[in-house]
């Protein structure tokens, strides 16, 4: 980070006149701030804020609060996670590192150890596994600590999901056991987030399960993401939920005639549609290239290899511009596969 935070008594421009200004050291952001800047990102993951509006609206406000250094923390760390769901990666890395320096400066621990844990996940998504590691242990570590059940979890979620893209399976899976049992312990308040936090571990070990081809265990954790989704109530939690089914009744050589009895669709590429409309409700283009070559594999066993010819390209034009160099070396094997 450069010196625009450190400078004491640096002068901004306000108007035609130039004003002298003091950092404030307080550790936390302000409430009545943090509540706004959260209401912000709230409507963006309903689908209500389109990104650029969001973003602009959180520009503004850390425009507006002068020096606060923990209120221009919290705004580089929403500002990361919307662009790293849009797949933004280095943009993203670049927001949470001076969110880091911020709370840092302000001597705010644990607000530094959120944003290490961000800081790993968008390494995960680069397919930087031994930075990511590094940062997800650590962070277990630290919020074991402080007895952080929350963050623990988060850590363990996130450390699971890495061990399923480095192909460690059976690690994948006690770890994201461990994930969940971890938080099933969180306070009641943060039901909402408890419900986004385990559809996704849900997803991911129903991957887990589908690549072993347990497809029994692979579908009941589909069945369990889809459930949390709907009680979130978030498109991204909804995506994730409508991937995972796609990729799971894609994987039966015969659909269960219980689950046809149930009103589930036999067609994978209604769940991956689904998907799709939902990731685009806030420009999720990472997550979407994901259901794109998620649906492209689909095709792919149905004998369709144009059509999945055709995603696939879309799929990986994205990824290599957005440089998920993990998902480009994953599509990659798909290509190869397809022809």
């Amino acid at each position: 980070m450069g010196n625009t935070f450190r400078i004491e008594g640096f002068f901004r421009s306000t108007g035609a006149s130039m004003v002298a200004t003091q950092p404030i050291y307080d550790k936390e952001p302000t409430p009545e701030f943090n509540e706004r800047c959260l209401a912000i990102l709230q409507q963006w993951q309903a689908g209500t804020l389109p990104f650029q509006e969001a973003s602009h609206q959180l520009h503004e406000m850390a425009e507006a609060t002068g020096e606060h250094l923990a209120n221009l923390g919290r705004v580089e760390i929403l500002l990361g996670v919307m662009q790293g769901y849009r797949g933004n990666l280095n943009v993203c890395i670049q927001h949470f590192e001076k969110a880091r320096d911020l709370f840092a400066e302000v001597g705010n621990d644990l607000r530094v150890v959120k944003c290490d844990l961000n800081l790993g996940e968008t390494y995960r998504q680069k397919g930087d596994f031994g930075k990511a590691r590094e940062l997800f242990q650590g962070v277990y570590e630290t919020a074991t600590q402080l007895g952080d059940i929350q963050l623990q979890a988060m850590a363990l979620g996130n450390a699971g999901q890495m061990l399923l893209s480095m192909k460690q399976v059976d690690d994948a899976e006690a770890t994201l056991k461990n994930a969940i049992a971890l938080a099933a312990q969180w306070p009641s308040e943060f039901a909402k987030s408890q419900a986004g936090f385990l559809c996704e571990v849900h997803h991911a070990l129903a991957v887990v399960y589908l690549s072993a081809k347990r497809m029994e265990q692979a579908l009941e954790q589909a069945q369990n993401s889809l459930h949390y989704a709907r009680i979130s109530q978030q498109p991204l939690s909804i995506g994730f939920a409508n991937r995972t089914m796609g990729e799971v009744m894609a994987g039966f050589d015969v659909i269960p005639a219980e689950l046809l009895n149930e009103g589930f669709s036999a067609d994978p590429g209604d769940y991956f549609r689904a998907a799709l409309e939902a990731f685009s409700e806030i420009d999720a283009q990472g997550e979407r290239a994901r259901t794109m070559h998620a649906h492209a594999k689909s095709l792919a066993k149905q004998g369709r290899r144009m059509a999945a010819a055709r995603m696939l390209q879309q799929a990986m034009l994205t990824f290599a511009e957005l440089g998920m160099v993990d998902d480009s070396a994953k599509a990659a094997e798909s290509q190869a596969a397809i022809f």
